[in-house]
């Protein structure tokens, strides 16, 4: 029996650390930094850093502006690079107080489901062709996200329905929460991100009248990973891995 568990345990740790473990859902990040700046204006620049556990499946390099619709502006950039391991790199640059002047929206997950840290909470959205950055700047609530649309994972979507496999991670005193999310509908399908901030801000406030109303009405971030119920977890799981071991490639739409 004690050999049986054995042989078992290291089994599921040899054919699972890739987005899933025996019992529960591993961290898809394996690192976050988060750093803050002000440039010569005095407006305040963000920079979100996180190591993706992915596994075997890769995202090619992308590079993505964050472009302010109202006027045009480049406030920023999403990049998925590699390291000297292969291992994929997420990195967000974006000038927070130029970000703040747009419009509060209540926003889902284009399967509908909830996102994870923000729940219902409105948020400042900026579109970056399909995928959007998601910024919360309510103080003790601040939260800045990346939700990417990937049209390798419509087949498993479309096996496994609706579902979010977000698993919460905790690094460098950054809590939040990363995975994917699945529909059966083609393009709605992908990854996301989204990590609370607020330790890294130092108190910093952005003046701005919606920040400020959002102050006095959001509820607190809902740490914690976003899961679905077990039969479809496992479902989810089992496709996961069948791309893990095909080192799938996953590209950002």
């Amino acid at each position: 029996m004690v050999i049986s568990k054995t042989l078992k345990g290291l089994l599921c740790l040899l054919t699972l650390t890739i987005f899933v473990s025996c019992g529960s859902s591993s961290s898809m990040v394996s690192d976050v930094k988060v750093s803050t700046a002000s440039n010569e204006d005095g407006d305040i620049l963000v920079s979100l850093t996180a190591d993706l556990n992915i596994g075997n499946v890769q995202i090619p390099a992308a590079s993505l502006p964050i472009i302010l619709p109202k006027d045009g502006r480049e406030v920023g950039t999403v990049s998925i690079t590699a390291d000297a391991l292969g291992q994929n790199v997420l990195v967000i640059d974006i000038n927070l107080s130029d970000a703040a002047n747009l419009e509060l929206a209540a926003v889902r997950l284009p399967n509908g489901s909830i996102i994870p840290l923000i729940a219902d909470n409105a948020v400042l959205e900026i579109p970056l062709g399909k995928a959007k950055v998601l910024l919360s700047l309510a103080e003790g609530s601040q939260a800045l996200g990346v939700v990417l649309p990937i049209s390798a994972l419509d087949k498993v979507g479309a096996k496994v329905g609706t579902a979010v496999l977000a698993p919460a991670f905790s690094k460098d005193g950054v809590m939040g929460a990363a995975g994917v999310y699945t529909s059966k509908t083609a393009g709605q399908n992908g990854f996301v991100l989204v990590a609370d901030i607020s330790s890294k801000m130092g108190g910093i406030s952005i003046p701005n009248a919606n920040v400020n109303k959002m102050q006095m009405q959001q509820a607190p971030l809902e740490h914690g990973s976003v899961e679905p119920s077990r039969r479809v977890k496992r479902k989810l799981q089992r496709e996961l891995l069948r791309m893990h071991r095909k080192k799938a490639v996953m590209e950002v739409n």
